[in-house]
């Protein structure tokens, strides 16, 4: 009798120990899915500001700016041409993190990058840098921008920018 007393409580003992188990095996999944909507958020907000930092140097020089956002043809030379293509890599890179990110932490109730991206695809100066650097873009360029995805870098800088058969420094 006593020995059967012992197991049932036993049993209530192990029951209670699983529930409780449960519960904190829920609470940790809702705080790894908290964790990873806040990285990726923190992620998302660094993309911003470096698609930030593209538009910074668009407000210096705004007669880029149809080149970036109106898919004007690429008709540039010289310092012009390698201004637009900083910019046109500052806004890419950004633009390929936040892919990324998206892809790595989806959040269904948000939307991502992708009508930025398809924007990009569309623009004669986004095809330019991405054409020139594929592998600097990887997400990007494999979904968008899918004839140069695997294709051997083609330099967009003239000819007359290049030294040694690599583009010149062309930071501001």
């Amino acid at each position: 009798m006593i020995g059967t007393i012992i197991q049932a409580l036993s049993l209530v003992g192990v029951i209670v120990a699983i529930y409780f188990a449960s519960a904190q095996t829920r609470k940790l999944q809702k705080q790894v899915h908290i964790s990873n909507l806040y990285s990726r958020y923190d992620a998302l907000h660094h993309a911003s500001e470096r698609y930030d930092a593209g538009l910074a140097m668009l407000f210096q020089r705004p007669d880029l700016r149809p080149y970036v956002f109106r898919h004007k043809p690429l008709d540039l030379t010289g310092e012009d041409l390698h201004r637009a293509l900083i910019v046109a890599d500052q806004m890419a890179g950004a633009v390929d993190h936040a892919l990324r990110v998206g892809d790595r932490f989806p959040d269904d109730g948000h939307g991502g990058w992708s009508s930025v991206a398809e924007d990009m695809a569309r623009t004669p100066l986004f095809h330019a840098i991405v054409r020139e650097k594929p592998l600097d873009f990887p997400d990007l360029s494999g979904r968008y921008f899918p004839d140069y995805h695997h294709a051997p870098a083609v330099p967009a800088t003239p000819p007359e920018a290049r030294i040694g058969g690599r583009p010149a420094d062309t930071t501001p």
